[in-house]
């Protein structure tokens, strides 16, 4: 999913980091029908597939809901509803897709919400782990336990086994399958650092070796006119509201420190981060002292100016707007970047250029990138009402066909009038494939350094030749370039991996009763306090009376449940 977000030339929005996906978003309504006749699709099981290569016929209709991403523009002659996906889902699989309602990436939890409260779910949709456990708990949704074996090819299921089924054990509750995970299973969410290269030149600066060094460049970026137009009108480091996220993200920043605080101002509250102790048992990584120690620091760059003032009430895209428009130097974020917000900078900014840098230290110790994409954060599920479960596994086959096992550029991305469209995030399931983008740019640096393309599949093929127009003069592929090539985004998480620098959270479970009841509030409340500590509104001290108020307010309960569930790394 990612790879397309980083080869794209028009930005598409990329949610947080806990993995709100605008390319998902499914479900089927109990009234399923069958297209041919308009009687009900229990026209009878027989008529269906006998195995995953089979065929509705007659076709059936399944419903689903999607969260879409306003900011993304799509083909010509392309909607939500009608797309190369569904249509190929119509003609090879016998399955009409219908939507029945479309809302933003921003509205779609609660839209899902209150879809739950009323009972009257479509066939299949996308939820996240949070939604996943509470649909589990009322009985609402199907046992695929049977429908997976029977119908999900031997390709889908391999996509699961590389991660030593982890993704399959966490949709998995007392023996049952009772959802199929649309993520997990790899660590491209871990963050890197990005630098505008010309304004280290403008002013004569190196890239950071230590945190110090991040919080000189920042303060650098603020008061120094990095971009020499005698104002002063820029800042050092990018953030927003979310404070968490893929893009615009402290996350990283907190690494630096050994600090690993996970919880997205617009977050589930359930997605959290826990550290074992020395006696064996978990803590929550958020209320440990070096989560203390960066936060002064974020307090002091932003009383100097290096933050964007009202950084507190702007949303991912008013943060890219800053960036993007050059006002802001210097940012933490995943392996989306440089396709989306940075993609078109370097064509629309005169002599601007983004250098990438792995995570730096406060100390003689090496920074630990933090990953929350291990287990899965979303998850189809399939009412129980359905007449077709095996439908949206017959889609999910087609889906891993077409993206990763015999790959199809027009799935992927398709180019009208010299403008390339994505056509990924039309589909209305979706799957991944663990460590696929580090493999491609593996791939794609072994044939630009040989020139010998032989041993490129199709997918890798088109990554190379978006570099080889790069080199040629393209502009518009600076993202591909720093996303393939050696010193890219994933060569550089690449690393991470195979030098043992990537923090994952001692806890491998589905989220706690106590996490599901008292996340979002206590969610909340660590947001007001780093929000009014940084900002200066709160002494750096109100994080222990806060800490302490954590444990009060739910917190040793949420501890005592995770210690207490035997699934502790």
């Amino acid at each position: 999913m990612l790879s397309l977000l980083l080869i794209m030339t028009t930005a598409t929005a990329c949610n947080n980091g806990n993995g709100n996906n605008a390319a998902a978003g499914t479900g089927n309504s109990p009234s399923a029908t069958t297209s041919a006749s308009g009687s009900a699709a229990a026209s009878s099981a027989d008529a269906g597939p006998s195995g995953p290569g089979g065929k509705f016929d007659p076709p059936i209709e399944v419903t689903t809901v999607r969260a879409i991403n306003p900011a993304a523009e799509i083909a010509p002659g392309e909607t939500y509803d009608v797309n190369v996906w569904t249509k190929t889902f119509e003609s090879d699989l016998g399955i009409k897709v219908k939507n029945l309602w479309k809302v933003s990436t921003e509205q779609y939890q609660n839209k899902i919400a209150v879809t739950m409260a009323s009972g009257d779910m479509p066939d299949f949709m996308d939820v996240d782990a949070q939604q996943f456990q509470t649909l589990v708990e009322a009985g609402s949704i199907a046992d695929l336990t049977d429908v997976y074996d029977k119908y999900a090819s031997e390709f889908t299921k391999n996509s699961f086994a590389g991660s030593g089924d982890l993704r399959l054990k966490a949709a998995t509750v007392d023996g049952k399958l009772m959802g199929i995970p649309t993520n997990g299973g790899e660590t491209n969410d871990t963050q890197l650092i990005f630098i505008r290269k010309d304004w280290l030149d403008n002013l004569g600066l190196q890239p950071p070796k230590t945190m110090d060094d991040i919080n000189k460049i920042a303060l650098a970026f603020t008061k120094n006119d990095p971009d020499k137009n005698g104002k002063n009108d820029t800042y050092g480091l990018s953030l927003d509201l979310n404070l968490f996220n893929g893009w615009s993200g402290l996350d990283g920043y907190f690494n630096g420190y050994h600090a690993y605080p996970f919880n997205p101002t617009k977050g589930t509250g359930t997605n959290l981060n826990f550290i074992k102790g020395a006696d064996g048992k978990v803590q929550w990584a958020d209320v440990q002292p070096e989560v203390k120690t960066a936060l002064g620091k974020l307090a002091d760059l932003f009383k100097q100016g290096a933050i964007y003032p009202e950084f507190s009430v702007i949303d991912g895209m008013k943060s890219a707007e800053l960036v993007t428009s050059g006002k802001v130097g210097m940012t933490f974020g995943a392996s989306f970047v440089p396709g989306w917000p940075l993609g078109n900078m370097y064509k629309d900014i005169p002599g601007s250029d983004w250098g990438i840098y792995p995570l730096v230290s406060s100390d003689d110790q090496p920074a630990l990138a933090q990953s929350t994409t291990v287990l899965p954060s979303h998850y189809f599920v399939v009412s129980k009402k359905s007449k077709h479960p095996e439908a949206p596994i017959l889609m999910l086959n087609k889906y891993m066909e077409k993206m990763y096992e015999h790959f199809d550029k027009n799935y992927h991305t398709v180019t009208v009038d010299g403008k390339d469209y994505g056509e990924l995030a039309l589909s209305p399931i979706n799957g991944n494939m663990p460590d696929n983008n580090p493999k491609a740019a593996a791939a794609v640096q072994a044939a630009m350094e040989s020139g010998d393309t032989s041993a490129l599949n199709d997918e890798q093929k088109q990554y190379y030749d978006q570099v080889k127009k790069f080199e040629a003069g393209d502009k518009t592929m600076w993202g591909a370039s720093k996303t393939w090539l050696e010193g890219g985004v994933f060569n550089l998480q690449g690393q991470y991996v195979a030098n043992h620098k990537i923090f994952t959270s001692a806890y491998l479970g589905n989220p706690t009763t106590t996490m599901v009841a008292k996340g979002p509030s206590l969610r909340d409340e660590e947001v007001k306090m780093i929000t009014s500590i940084i900002m200066g509104t709160k002494p750096l001290d109100y994080f222990d009376e806060w800490a302490k108020n954590w444990l009060a307010s739910g917190g040793q309960s949420i501890l005592d449940e995770v210690n207490a569930s035997g699934q502790i790394q």
